[in-house]
This record gives C-alpha cells, structure tokens and sequence, in this order.
C-alpha cells in the first residue's frame, strides 16, 4: 500500500504545481534614464527607456541611481523621488508610462540608473 499512497500524492504534488504555475508568472520590465550635463557649454541631456506598465506593480530592483532619481508621469508630475536607491524597492506604482530623471551632484554631472519592475 505504501507504493499507491505515494503515486497519489505524486499525482496531486504534479496537478498543484501544474495549476498554480500560471497564477504564479509574473512580468518584469526594466526603464533606463541617463542625463549628462556640461557646464562649459551649458547643455543637458536626459534620455532613456521609459517604463512602461499594463498593469500596477511593485519596483524589485535598482541599479544605480547613486545620487537619486525621481519617476515622471506623462503628465510631467513627480510621481516618485528617491534620494537612496533602495528606498525606491518596494514603490507601488499604478499603470501608466513613466520617465526616469536621474539626479546628479555638482560634481559628478552625469549619471545613469535602471529601475525593473514587477507586475
């Protein structure tokens, strides 16, 4: 009997995980923003990829970002502004398309930062 109460639950271990693995998928994109700026010349650019979200989701990752950075509606409204990197994991943003605005210091006048998020 010990053989057929294994199957069994072999049989319901391989159903549960069959069932529940679509539940289970989630979808990761990642944006980029980049901004340089000369003072010399007295230009600035900030470009990148935008973020952009189906659905509401949560940001698990940050790379980057050292001075901070901020997250930009298409309206042009500041929907997130992060002074450290890891404050930004765990975010909740709703759906829509965002920006990335990377901050820079005074000396360091360029910077780049990726943020991936889950939805």
């Amino acid at each position: 009997m010990r053989g057929a109460g294994g199957l069994v639950f072999a049989s319901s271990l391989l159903a549960t995980i069959l069932f529940a693995a679509p539940l289970a998928h989630a979808e990761r994109v990642t944006a980029t923003g980049t901004r340089v700026e000369n003072d010399t010349f007295g230009t600035a650019n900030i470009w990148g990829r935008s973020l952009d979200l189906p659905e509401a989701g949560k940001i698990v990752r940050v790379m980057g970002g050292t001075y901070g950075f901020q997250l930009v509606n298409k309206q042009g409204d500041v929907v997130g502004d992060f002074l450290f990197p890891d404050d930004a994991v765990g975010f909740e943003l709703p759906a829509g398309s965002y920006a990335l605005r990377p901050l820079i210091c005074r000396i360091h006048r360029h910077h780049h930062v990726e943020v991936t998020v889950e939805y």
